[in-house]
C-alpha cells in the first residue's frame, strides 16, 4: 500500500512539462548561433529550448517565451523567411503550414539567444 502511495504521489508532484509524448515525434536539435552583443553574455547557464517535431506539428517542452522563424535557403545560401510566429510561455504545440515542404531552417530566439537547426517538412 506505501508503494501505491508512494508512486501516486511522485505521479502528482510531476510537472505536466516533464511528460512528453512518447514516440511520436522526433526532437529538433538546435544549436546557439547569436549573443546581441549590447545585453553582454548571460550571467545563468545557457539551455538550450527542447522542442520536437510530428509532421507538421511542432512540440514546446520547455515553459518559455520565444520567436519561431522558419526560413528557405537558395543555392546561393541565400535565406527567405517563410513563417513566423511568438510562442507564449504557456503554448505547447503549433500547428506549421502545409504549404511548405522540404527542407528548412528552424531558428528559435528566446530573450538575447538565438538558436538554429534544421527541419523536414
Amino acid at each position: 500500500m506505501r508503494f501505491i502511495l508512494l508512486a501516486v504521489a511522485m505521479f502528482l508532484m510531476t510537472p505536466v512539462h516533464a511528460w512528453e509524448p512518447c514516440g511520436i515525434f522526433i526532437r529538433i536539435q538546435l544549436s546557439m548561433v547569436d549573443i546581441h552583443p549590447e545585453y553582454g553574455h548571460p550571467r545563468t547557464p545557457i539551455e538550450v529550448p527542447q522542442i520536437g517535431q510530428s509532421s507538421y506539428t511542432l512540440y514546446f517542452l520547455d515553459e518559455t517565451a520565444l520567436t519561431l522563424n522558419i526560413y528557405s535557403e537558395d543555392e546561393d545560401g541565400n535565406e527567405t523567411l517563410e513563417y513566423t510566429t511568438s510562442v507564449s510561455a504557456t503554448t505547447t504545440e503549433v500547428q506549421l503550414p502545409s504549404s511548405l515542404s522540404g527542407t528548412y531552417i528552424i531558428e528559435v530566439v528566446r530573450d538575447t539567444l538565438c538558436f538554429r537547426g534544421e527541419i523536414e517538412l
